[in-house]
């Protein structure tokens, strides 16, 4: 738990800093708030002007090269403009915040119902490729990977928070396609979601490097399916 702080009135800047403007001809919207955030105190209406700039902050901070161990509230804090406390009243510590500030970057997954097994499948792996478009979401992704090693559970908070909704899609299509006799029966659905999802994680996010159509997709999926499905894939 983070030390306690002191009781200064939400949205008041640091000593000595001004606070950020806020831009546009209306209030700006909160990016979407993950299960980790935490109300107000009292039933006080947020700023959302203050949620935006935390959490903005917090990813500028990361993909300029400032690692978890070095990130603190107080560069958030001074950065965004705004009092320490009014971040912790948010997340209870910095590890709830980049996991908030790294959700915010998401999309929602595009559904597919109604679509061939593989072209849903293919759809799915293909929405990967168009989120790793944005590189700046490389860089703080490559930088979380890098924490794997000393903070193990906050890569698996990561998963179970931003990532879930994409699995559990992709384990939806896989369960209809056992369901409906495509795929050999017995398959782990889990191992089948990494065989998937990893070779473009890997291209977009270890290697950094482009992939400019749905063909990379399209040959990941057809490869699984050459092995999994329990009749020749029609090309």
């Amino acid at each position: 738990m983070p030390p306690p702080v002191p009781p200064e009135a939400e949205g008041t800047a640091p000593a000595g800093l001004r606070p950020v403007p806020a831009t546009g001809d209306g209030p700006t919207p909160a990016p979407p708030a993950p299960p980790a955030q935490r109300t107000a105190p009292g039933g006080r209406r947020r700023d959302p002007a203050a949620d935006r700039a935390i959490l903005e902050s917090t990813l500028g901070l990361l993909g300029e090269g400032c690692s978890f161990s070095a990130l603190s509230m107080d560069l958030v804090a001074q950065r965004a403009g705004v009092a320490r406390a009014t971040i912790y009243r948010r997340w209870r510590n910095k590890e709830e915040l980049v996991l908030a500030a790294l959700s915010s970057l998401d999309v929602p997954v595009t559904p597919s119902d109604g679509l061939p097994l593989r072209d849903r499948l293919v759809d799915l792996v293909d929405q990967i490729r168009h989120r790793g478009q944005d590189t700046n979401l490389h860089r703080l992704l490559a930088g979380l990977l890098g924490e794997a090693v000393y903070r193990p559970q906050l890569v698996e908070a990561y998963e179970n928070t931003a990532v879930a909704a994409r699995r559990d899609a992709m384990r939806q299509v896989l369960r209809d396609g056992l369901d409906s006799g495509e795929l050999r029966p017995g398959l782990d659905v889990d191992q089948a979601i990494e065989l998937l999802t990893g070779p473009m994680l890997a291209r977009l996010i270890l290697r950094q490097r482009p992939v400019e159509s749905a063909a990379f997709a399209e040959a990941i999926v057809d490869t699984f399916l050459d092995g999994t499905r329990t009749t020749p894939a029609p090309r």
